[in-house]
C-alpha cells in the first residue's frame, strides 16, 4: 500500500454504485407488539444505497428479556 492510499477503516465504507463515502445510520424503533429493534448500517447520501451491518431486537414477555443478534457477514 502506497503513502497515499487510505485502508477501509480510514477511509470508511465506499458506495458500490457510485463510489462515493457512505454514513454511519442507526435507527431504533418500538413495534406494535412489543419489540425493540435496532438497525444499524451504512448509506449513501447519493443514491441512498445501504449496506446493514448489525440488527438488534429486544422482546420482553413475562419475566424474560429476549434479545436476538444479526450481524453482516463480511
Amino acid at each position: 500500500m502506497n503513502s497515499n492510499e487510505k485502508s477501509v477503516e480510514e477511509r470508511g465504507f465506499m458506495c458500490k454504485k457510485d463510489g462515493k463515502p457512505m454514513y454511519f445510520v442507526e435507527e431504533t424503533e418500538k413495534m406494535s407488539n412489543g419489540q425493540r429493534r435496532s438497525v444499524f448500517y451504512y448509506r449513501c447520501p447519493i443514491c441512498g444505497y445501504r449496506i446493514e451491518v448489525e440488527q438488534v431486537v429486544i422482546n420482553v414477555s413475562n419475566d424474560k428479556i429476549v434479545i436476538k443478534r444479526k450481524i453482516r457477514k463480511k
